[in-house]
């Protein structure tokens, strides 16, 4: 028999899971042979034996979004347009976080790292996301042969366990590379990149997806897919934990972010708490795909794009401290300093600092040109991202020991001293007055 080819232009493929999804479906047709989908060009190339009933292909993939288009445009909003917006959304969160504050509703503004309750609600946006959609489809495909309840249990459990385990995996990776400044920095700056572009394709300002797409990863989730469909017991567990490797540019993200901790079980923990904001929403696929349809879904998603965005620039400012060229920090910090501070011993100007969990404590202070200064640290812990110490203008790069650290200096030829971990992540600064 005779294979044809037809070409069908999709309407609402913006990403490689979108090409998964749509493959998956019209894969259900026997006699469709091949699909080669393209979500740059927005098309599939079917080959099949027969006839195909368009109609019916288009049933199948409507409910995640897509739509065969017979004439096919593409409308955009103008870019001045969708700046504006960005801007707009933009004002409106920061004058919210200004009232929140007041009201000491939210804790101090951190630029440090992203929090875990919103890893979880980044979670749980990705779980509408036409990426975790794919994850869904695959699911209730599950759920027709098997117990929903039961499927839907396992599928999850094997995300979450997979996300926990390949976050330890990222997070010793991290731990090599940020023991060290050249590397922490080029991982830094690769976070700020990923963490800018997503905020960017969230806010529907640029599709990074379009011009640079780790698809690689969607190949390895397909083989692995191919390969569970031959144990249908087994396959709602092992299908969740491989959805790991679909092409989603969130978890993409997260898993760069994640190995700047330097710190396998946080890391871990994030990748974990990023899995569970997506399990609601995916034990109710439906509810999820509807939730995508509301207006007030774009705005939202439009939101955390801005926030996502942020967050890179604040990368960026992490990856200029380590090499001693953030000078924003100034703006951001309090100068405040507690008169004990600083103390004299000795003719020597002391300024004792703590390493631990949270980064460095204190991290400002201020000293006098006139007196050679000791700084000694104490290492509580420094098995993460802030047990690499960088001060660029002193030729400090080195990881710090658990208990006392002693570094002396002049201070008379500097005016002020940047100081961070190998990743820029904590940071501090002394000034130098006459």
């Amino acid at each position: 028999m005779k294979t044809k080819k037809k070409t069908l232009k999709i309407e609402g493929m913006h990403c490689p899971s979108c090409e998964i999804l749509v493959k998956d479906k019209f894969s259900q047709f026997k006699n469709i042979k091949e699909i080669k989908a393209d979500f740059r060009k927005k098309e599939a190339e079917v080959f099949y034996h027969g006839q195909i009933d368009e109609e019916k292909l288009n049933q199948l993939i409507k409910p995640f979004g897509y739509e065969i288009k017979k004439r096919f445009e593409e409308k955009e909003e103008p870019l001045f347009n969708r700046l504006l917006e960005f801007f707009s959304i933009a004002v409106f969160l920061f004058l919210i976080y200004l009232i929140f504050k007041e009201l000491n509703w939210v804790p101090s503004f951190s630029y440090q790292k992203l929090s875990l309750p919103l890893v979880f609600i980044l979670g749980v946006v990705a779980s509408t996301s036409t990426c975790m959609a794919t994850a869904g489809a695959l699911y209730l495909s599950l759920a027709k042969k098997n117990s929903h309840f039961v499927s839907a249990v396992s599928f999850n459990l094997g995300r979450v366990l997979s996300y926990f385990f390949f976050g330890l995996i990222f997070g010793f990776l991290g731990k090599g590379l940020t023991n060290s400044a050249i590397f922490g920095g080029i991982l830094t700056l690769l976070i700020s990149l990923m963490m800018i572009f997503l905020g960017l394709d969230m806010a529907k300002i640029f599709s990074w997806q379009r011009y640079l797409s780790l698809s690689f990863t969607g190949k390895i989730f397909e083989y692995l897919e191919e390969k569970l469909r031959r144990y249908p017991r087994k396959m709602p567990f092992f299908l969740g934990a491989i959805t790991y490797f679909l092409p989603c540019g969130f978890t993409q993200s997260l898993q760069i972010y994640v190995m700047g901790f330097g710190n396998p079980l946080l890391s871990a923990v994030y990748m974990m708490v990023f899995a569970l904001g997506t399990v609601p929403l995916l034990m109710a696929i439906n509810l999820a795909l509807n939730i995508r349809k509301f207006a007030i879904y774009e705005y939202f998603l439009k939101g955390m794009g801005v926030l996502v965005f942020f967050v890179g620039v604040s990368y960026f400012l992490n990856f200029l401290n380590i090499f001693g060229l953030n000078y924003f920090d100034r703006f951001f910090q309090k100068n405040e300093v507690n008169v004990e501070n600083v103390k004299i011993i000795d003719g020597k100007q002391v300024i004792e600092m703590t390493v631990d969990a949270s980064g460095y404590s204190p991290n400002f202070f201020v000293v006098k040109k006139d007196a050679p200064v000791k700084w000694v640290i104490y290492g509580k812990n420094v098995l993460g991202c802030q047990g690499y110490f960088v001060v660029p203008l002193l030729g400090i790069s080195q990881a710090l020991k658990e208990g006392e650290n002693v570094f002396e200096f002049d201070p008379k030829d500097f005016s002020e001293i940047p100081f961070s971990c190998g990743m820029g992540m904590f940071r501090g600064r002394i000034v130098i007055k006459s």
